[in-house]
């Protein structure tokens, strides 16, 4: 009975319930996954950003670079782990050496590389989520055509336009629309929130950057003063 049902179910148009089903399934793993990555971002960022470029300024680029290592979750701690690399691996005893602009070109290389793939690595799902939010009311408009195609196939059966005809097929159709609504809403705000997460994660990778070099500039300088 339970299978013979389900099967009617599908047979009536439900087919649309099972596919908005599955989209709010994946949608919840997307938004459960993304808030547990950032949460893990942003606490070990806590623990690299200021600490680590304290390092550098002070000349220990080693325990710089091992805190990143200790950080690896952190996109900032990522960003800084490749410049110095970029730095340590072509580093000469003369800081203020010939050879120190390459060295600092190599090293904002290495970190604009790092920031693109972390920016990647952080809006990974994040299309999917999109594609979602855009794609479930369709989902849901559709089962409730199907609905009132329904409705109107009744109609037509009994010849007779009363509630009781036409009230399965609305039924149907109006919870189509709203299951594709719950599927939507959720995934768009979602959406909305992660970008925004994201932009705040690129601003602080540039800003980390930008003063590592600054602060390589600085011990170049006084270096050479």
């Amino acid at each position: 009975m339970m299978g013979q049902g389900t099967f009617q179910f599908i047979a009536n148009g439900g087919i649309t319930m099972v596919i908005l089903a599955i989209f709010s399934i994946y949608s919840l793993a997307v938004i459960g996954e993304r808030f547990y990555t950032y949460y893990k971002a942003q606490k070990a960022t806590e623990q690299v950003a200021g600490k680590g470029l304290q390092y550098v300024a002070d000349g220990k680029r080693a325990e710089a670079l091992r805190l990143c290592e200790q950080n690896a979750g952190s996109p900032v701690g990522k960003v800084l782990q490749a410049g110095l690399l970029a730095i340590i691996d072509q580093e000469s005893p003369d800081l203020a050496g010939k050879r120190f602009s390459r060295r600092l070109e190599s090293c904002k290389g290495a970190m604009q590389r790092a920031t693109s793939a972390e920016i990647t690595r952080l809006e990974r799902y994040l299309g999917s989520l999109a594609t979602l939010g855009n794609v479930s009311p369709f989902v849901g408009l559709f089962g409730t055509v199907l609905g009132i195609i329904r409705a109107f196939e009744a109609i037509a059966k009994t010849g007779s336009g009363g509630i009781g005809t036409v009230s399965s097929g609305i039924a149907e159709a109006l919870v189509a629309t709203a299951a594709g609504l719950f599927v939507a809403i959720p995934a768009v705000i979602a959406y909305n929130y992660f970008v925004g997460r994201v932009k705040d994660f690129t601003t602080a990778m540039d800003n980390a950057a930008s003063e590592m070099v600054d602060r390589l500039l600085d011990q170049a300088t006084h270096h050479g003063d």
